[in-house]
């Protein structure tokens, strides 16, 4: 019985990454730890740009992540997984491994997406992330 901890950004990916986990593990993985970070070096961006507080924008995410936890909570109730999750704010890439750590997952799973050259260079969190982590990192396509 393992556990693992799923990084999230949306529903769709979420979504996918644990039907991925599911259709790989079968019953081997019984535990699913979501996490969903807000980036803290956007919040200042976002808000500044939306014309709004920072405390607005973190609101918004949080009731973003409770939306997701109880979709996916019941899109995956007939299944024997035990779905727990976090909202977390800080570094994306630090704040994957540190909840790793603390949750005690036997790995990480995230998803990749085909992204453009400058956010690859500039923000790529799955490649610090599988440079840092001490466990496992399983990489899905969403």
């Amino acid at each position: 019985m393992k556990k693992a901890l799923v990084a999230i950004g949306d529903f769709k990916c979420g979504e996918r990454l644990i039907s991925h986990i599911i259709d790989f593990f079968q019953d081997w993985v019984t535990e699913i730890h979501l996490l969903y970070v807000i980036d803290r070096e956007n919040l200042e961006h976002l808000a500044s740009y939306r014309n709004t507080t920072v405390d607005k924008i973190q609101e918004e995410y949080r009731s973003e992540h409770n939306n997701i936890l109880e979709k996916l909570k019941l899109t995956f109730s007939d299944t024997h997984l035990l779905i727990t999750s976090e909202l977390r704010q800080g570094l994306v890439a630090e704040s994957i491994i540190e909840t790793s750590k603390m949750e005690k997952v036997d790995f990480i799973v995230m998803g990749t997406r085909k992204e453009s050259l400058t956010r690859r260079l500039l923000k790529n969190y799955v490649r610090y992330v599988v440079e840092l982590a001490e466990i496992p990192v399983l990489l899905f396509p969403v």
